[in-house]
């Protein structure tokens, strides 16, 4: 197995996850408009035209009118997950999918500095958002506004996919959150052994793969169509848990681990993976320390013409490791590839 590279990165992804959960991070909230206490460490004021990268999250395109009423653009990827997760998402996630934490926050704001929650079109740009796109997934966007006349809840905007099925984008007009859904299409289709993350082949009455998986022996097993694991045990009274990372396994973790590599154009494929080890049933922070204890390699989907790169951050049973760390990464037939998956951590993919 390949010796990881552990580049320190600095700024957050939310990206949610299914952590063990401890403390209680301050999160800001939707409406805190300077984010003095923001965990993400990922907040943008844009006053110009142009793409930027908010945190590794979403990708954002503005463009200023002259004479418009907007004058800056307050972006981050601190999305509220508490708040978020109590918003109600009145949508069956068999047919539009689940919301992929974490999202971006927006507020728009006029020359005065006073908060506009709906631009007018007529005179300002809408700003263009756009989110990472999973190969096997079908994605829209969700949003829900800060200040709504009758209380929050989740509306389907209807994201366009762009950079040949990469990228899923959309317009956004209200000061509040977006966020991505995704779900494996229920016309997608494979047969036995044709795609190693449906190794039983995928339609008809043959579902994915389940989204949590106990492993006790050597093998590759698929996690919910998302991720493959493969394990190769040396000592007995090994055993692996290994879960997609959807909202209801969100805990407190993800908001405080930093991620920098955004400012070299990595953006998250969301949903990742967490893995947990246990030796003798307890839970270790770092297995092969000291001895050997086994070999473990995790792979995703790879997104066709991008260079995919794989991140963990280590998920303790005292703490959480910050910050994002990058594992020397192999693209082939499809399948980006990382060894040295040794800590029990949240393991998601990126690429630029």
């Amino acid at each position: 197995m390949k010796k990881y590279i552990p580049i320190l990165v600095v700024v957050v992804l939310v990206l949610s996850v299914i952590g063990i959960a401890r403390g209680n991070p301050v999160w800001a909230s939707p409406n805190a408009a300077a984010g003095v206490k923001a965990p993400l460490k990922t907040l943008i004021n844009i006053t110009g035209n142009g793409t930027s990268n908010v945190g590794g999250v979403c990708d954002v395109t503005a463009d200023f009118k002259t004479g418009g009423a907007v004058t800056k653009i307050e972006a981050d990827a601190e999305v509220p997950v508490d708040e978020s997760k109590v918003v109600p998402y009145n949508f069956d996630v068999n047919v539009f999918g689940h919301l992929l934490y974490p999202g971006c926050h927006f507020v728009f704001y006029d020359t005065n500095g006073q908060v506009i929650n709906q631009i007018d079109t007529s005179k300002d740009s809408p700003l263009k958002v756009c989110f990472g796109a999973s190969p096997l997934f079908q994605m829209d966007i969700f949003y829900y506004t800060d200040t709504p006349a009758n209380g929050r809840v989740w509306t389907d905007l209807h994201g366009d996919m762009e950079d040949n099925g990469r990228l899923v984008c959309a317009n956004a007009v209200f000061t509040g959150v977006y966020m991505p859904t995704g779900l494996i299409p229920p016309s997608k289709t494979f047969q036995p052994g044709e795609n190693a993350f449906f190794p039983d082949g995928l339609g008809g009455t043959v579902l994915p793969p389940p989204s949590f998986v106990t492993i006790t022996g050597d093998g590759t097993y698929p996690v919910g169509g998302i991720c493959l694991i493969t394990t190769q045990y040396f000592v007995t009274g090994l055993k692996d848990t290994v879960q997609v990372m959807y909202p209801s396994q969100y805990t407190q973790d993800t908001k405080t681990v930093p991620f920098s590599d955004y400012t070299n154009g990595d953006t998250f494929y969301f949903p990742g993976c967490h893995v947990v080890h246990y030796k003798n049933n307890t839970i270790q922070d770092q297995m092969n320390n000291p001895g050997k204890d086994g070999d473990w390699q995790i792979c995703f989907a790879a997104v066709p013409g991008k260079t995919m790169e794989i991140y963990y951050y280590q998920d303790n049973t005292s703490a959480v490791t910050p910050p994002w760390t990058l594992l020397a990464t192999t693209t082939t037939n499809g399948m980006a590839c990382a060894d040295l998956v040794n800590f029990s951590a949240v393991y998601a993919p990126a690429a630029h």
